[in-house]
This record gives structure tokens, C-alpha cells and sequence, in this order.
């Protein structure tokens, strides 16, 4: 479906795959697309708010630079408040004028490809070099569990996704740091065991195989299932071109340079079909 979606859209540089996304426990009152969707056990109606602000943390955090991790943390909650609570009172004039029930406030730090909008360069104001290196799936923990813990105290009710999201069209740094060659496919990866979604918004070459595409979504369904989070895919494989080049889809949508993929293939796991049993949890009396 990923292959033939990007066919069909092959003119716009396999634009239609920007709107397609694979979830793994996927939360039923999400506001973000393009995974947007109203949950079956939602009310007829309800107003779900996202609010966002990675520059906001950003700047809050060169106010702290070279403190000790406990002080960033405590800085990246004090902001996600503040933020947060901006949100509850437009979710609050937005029931009153729409007369429809307050859902959630679902506070993700949702990147743009504009400059000082990036959640990469908010993991890069903690001390790294370069998102992607040594340090990054801890950095962005660190930020993730501050952004939730800073939310569930400024709104009556938290929920969608609420962390950091980690697309790398969508996120200037990430595409700079994937043109400097300190992030790759498999860092992303690793990223996606501790943020609020998965592998989002990535261009890689247009004659990957679909069984390799296959591949990445049971490894990132694998990810989420075992560790119990949400995870999802968003993977655009572009007809006609390779690594290094780059895409424009233009928007909040942004640009991205095309991955570079695993040469290895997984046809005969792919092929063999069937269902991987779910992980047994416990063991009861």
C-alpha cells in the first residue's frame, strides 16, 4: 500500500505518503495529522487541542546552559506548563463558542522545518554535538518525560500522544544533522523506544522493496507492542531518487534528504506470512 501510494503520487515527489501513517497502539483522541483520528469510545463531538512550542524550550533551556540534568528537567516542565496551560484556556473559548465537550489537550513539541522550531536543536542545546550521536536516546527521554510530567500539571485532562515528535522532514536540525551524517535510519530507530510516536515523516529511495518496507513496520510495531507506547511509521519512498538526494513537499510538510536503507533484505521472514503471537506479560494463578 506504502509503494503503490507513492505511484500514484510519484509527480509530487510520493506525496501522498506524508499522509499515510502506520500505528502500533495507536490513541484514539490524537489532533495531530496525519494520524488524526476521532476514537469510538469519543462523544459525538469533543475539542481536542494540540499545542507545540520546541523553540519555546529551546530558548528556555540557553537560559540554563551547563546546569545539571535535574535543572534542565525542572526548566523543560516549568516551559510544558506554561505552554500547556496557554492551551487549556484556548480548548476552554473553544467549547464556549462551539458548544461542543472539552476532550484532551495533547501537549507534543510538534517540529516545522522553519528556523528555532526544532526538536533536534532543543537536544542539542542540552550539550550535544549533533543529534544522532552518542547521548541522543537519553537527551530525548530526558525531554520527553519533562514534557509529559510539566503538561499533566497545567490541564484537567492530558492525552493524545504528548511528548516529542521526531520527524525529519518536518525538523530543520534532524535535517541537518542527517546531512552531516551523525543520524541515520537506525538512530532513529533507537529514538522511537523513548519519544511519543515512531519513525515519521522519512524519505528514503524509491525502489526500496516493499518487503523491506514490510520490515521496518513490523520492526517498529515490534518497538511498541513490547515496550506497551505507541509507535507508527511514516515512510516515503520516492520513485527515482536515491541517497543524498532531496525532496521538497513543501508547508509544514517541509523537505528531507532521501535515507539511506539496510541493503539486506527480509523477503523470506516477510514472505513466510502468518501473525507474530503478542507477548505474554505475565504469568497469573
Amino acid at each position: 500500500v506504502v509503494k503503490e501510494t507513492a505511484e500514484l503520487t510519484k509527480d509530487q515527489d510520493a506525496y501522498g505518503c506524508t499522509k499515510l501513517v502506520e500505528f502500533c497502539n495507536a490513541v484514539e483522541d490524537n489532533p495531530f495529522m496525519a494520524g488524526a483520528f476521532h476514537g469510538v469510545t469519543q462523544g459525538d463531538t469533543a475539542i481536542h487541542v494540540g499545542v507545540s512550542g520546541p523553540g519555546v524550550v529551546k530558548r528556555a533551556l540557553e537560559d540554563v546552559k551547563g546546569a545539571p540534568l535535574n535543572v534542565v528537567a525542572r526548566t523543560i516542565k516549568n516551559t510544558a506548563f506554561m505552554i500547556t496551560r496557554l492551551g487549556q484556556m484556548v480548548a476552554e473559548a473553544a467549547t464556549e463558542r462551539l458548544h461542543a465537550p472539552f476532550g484532551i489537550i495533547d501537549l507534543s513539541l510538534a517540529p516545522t522545518s522553519a528556523v528555532g522550531d526544532s526538536v533536534a536543536q532543543v537536544l542539542e542545546e542540552m550539550g550535544l554535538e549533533s543529534c544522532g550521536g552518542p547521548g541522543t536516546t537519553a537527551a530525548l527521554a530526558l525531554l520527553n518525560d519533562a514534557v509529559k510530567k510539566g503538561g499533566l500539571m497545567a490541564s484537567s485532562s492530558v492525552g493524545g500522544l504528548s511528548g516529542a515528535f521526531i520527524p525529519v522532514s518536518e525538523d530543520l536540525g534532524m535535517i541537518q544533522a542527517v546531512e552531516k551524517g551523525s543520524l541515520c535510519l537506525e538512530k532513529l530507530e533507537a529514538m522511537t523506544c523513548v519519544c511519543s510516536v515512531g519513525l515519521d515523516m522519512i524519505a528514503i529511495p524509491g525502489d526500496t522493496p516493499a518487503s523491506t518496507i514490510s520490515a521496518i513496520l513490523a520492526d517498529e510495531a515490534a518497538i511498541g507492542m513490547i515496550n506497551n507506547k505507541t509507535t507508527a511509521t511514516r515512510l516515503i519512498p520516492v520513485p527515482g531518487k536515491k541517497p543524498g538526494d532531496m525532496v521538497q513537499f513543501g508547508g509544514l510538510m517541509g523537505y528531507a534528504p532521501i535515507l539511506e536503507i539496510n541493503k539486506f533484505r527480509a523477503d523470506e521472514f516477510i514472505n513466510r506470512g502468518g501473525k507474530i503471537p503478542a507477548p505474554m506479560r505475565s504469568l497469573t494463578n
